[in-house]
């Protein structure tokens, strides 16, 4: 295998909107000398393009038509180069000195490399590798903790994290790159088990570092679309990604669980339904659970009515398929993390892979012990109703006991009412 050098490299940064942050991250990528550099932007309305053009005019800048997200505009970055290795940065990044040169050091044995993510003033953690639970939500490892409290060991990773990382551009364009229907979030994580499906080596490269601003184009979004993707994406790895008799199990287990939630989640009391019970009155759910509930109820339609589509892309990754899931589980790392704090949901959860016969893949037992950790929420529930209860009971006491003032009028309306009074009493005579 030949070395790799930094004029082999195309570095492709997508941007919305963040020309305050090119500004920063341009001066510590430019005195790497990277091959290429090329700017995707999707219609910002801060003048990003004329600024480039001015400052950098060696940067190719390709134009999108309105704000197209992250995955599909990185595809089309990788695919405008011919430079054999591809290196994702996000906008609101600046480099270490030596990022290019470690990306590319690590490289030479791999087909991916996940860089280490610090934030922005290098103290703390941003990715340090990731893990992945079974329904598809990952996690970045150690985020938020000190450097210096963290190992640097590198080694095999599921997935790298797409705002700072390297890929040979064949491999890329073999596996079908960034899935464009992910939009963004999480379509890092599914490139990492397509290329692990593959046959493809993904590593973590510690010393390649890029410092981060912390989400500053995600900033631009509500929260709740972006949750909403994280909800919808998770489903969609699931349902394409994962070998068939696993898929026969994990897929309706994410469905299940997925209900299971937006009902929790709703605040529904379902006993106001239930003929054999006595009569139960719905409590009004606080606006937040609900809004997560209606998220996992649109993720639920919007997969199932598009289903024939990702039905061929789980097709086409199947195609590709050259390692077993036995062999790539051990990178989930923490497979049956806990997505919800909520005791009952967990002894439900764990009911659920029982009955599928996935314990025999993943420690039930073990995750089972863990619902003790968290307080069952009905009597939490219980004791904010009461404390409601109380503070209405004593703003009703404080009430009668203090009736309100009476206020006399001003002076000007009391003359008024008693100029009034003759004309009323002559009003009746009057004809």
């Amino acid at each position: 295998m030949t070395s790799l050098s930094a004029s082999d490299t195309a570095v492709v940064i997508v941007t919305w909107n963040g020309r305050h942050h090119l500004e920063r991250l341009l001066p510590s990528l430019v005195p790497q000398h990277p091959g290429e550099i090329i700017v995707v932007d999707n219609a910002s309305r801060d003048g990003t393009v004329a600024w480039l053009a001015k400052h950098y005019p060696a940067v190719r800048v390709l134009s999108n038509d309105r704000n197209r997200g992250f995955a599909e505009p990185n595809n089309r970055g990788a695919a405008a180069t011919a430079r054999p290795v591809v290196a994702f940065l996000n906008n609101d990044t600046r480099c270490h000195p030596d990022w290019l040169a470690r990306g590319l050091e690590a490289l030479e044995g791999a087909d991916a490399v996940g860089c280490r993510l610090l934030d922005w003033e290098g103290r703390r953690i941003d990715f340090n590798g990731g893990s992945l639970q079974y329904l598809g939500y990952a996690l970045q490892l150690d985020s938020g903790r000190l450097l210096e409290e963290v190992g640097s060991e590198a080694g095999e990773i599921l997935f790298p994290c797409g705002g700072a990382m390297f890929i040979r551009r064949d491999v890329f364009q073999r596996v079908g790159g960034f899935d464009p229907d992910f939009f963004a979030v999480y379509e890092d994580v599914d490139l990492g088990r397509r290329l692990w499906i593959a046959g493809c080596r993904v590593v973590f490269a510690p010393e390649s570092v890029v410092y981060h601003r912390g989400h500053g184009t995600f900033q631009q979004h509500a929260p709740a679309r972006l949750r909403y993707l994280m909800h919808r994406n998770a489903l969609a790895t699931v349902l394409k990604n994962y070998e068939d008799d696993y898929v026969r199990k994990v897929f309706p287990s994410a469905l299940f669980a997925a209900v299971r939630r937006a009902v929790r989640l709703s605040g529904l009391r379902k006993e106001s339904f239930y003929l054999w019970h006595p009569e139960v009155e719905p409590t009004a759910p606080p606006p937040a659970p609900m809004e997560d509930a209606w998220l996992h109820l649109a993720v639920l339609d919007d997969i199932l009515e598009a289903l024939p589509d990702w039905l061929a892309k789980r097709a086409a990754v199947q195609a590709l398929r050259r390692r077993s899931d036995a062999e790539i589980l051990h990178l989930f790392r923490d497979p049956l993390r806990a997505i919800v704090e909520d005791a009952e949901y967990i002894r439900w959860e764990a009911d659920l892979l029982e009955t599928l016969g996935l314990d025999r893949i993943w420690d039930t037992a073990a995750y089972r012990s863990r619902a003790s950790a968290f307080a069952d929420p009905l009597p939490e529930r219980v004791r904010l109703l009461r404390d409601e209860l109380r503070r209405l009971q004593w703003w009703g006491h404080f009430a009668l006991a203090h009736p309100p003032p009476v206020c006399r009028p001003p002076w000007w309306r009391r003359a008024v009412r008693w100029a009034r009074k003759p004309i009323a009493r002559a009003a009746p005579g009057r004809g």
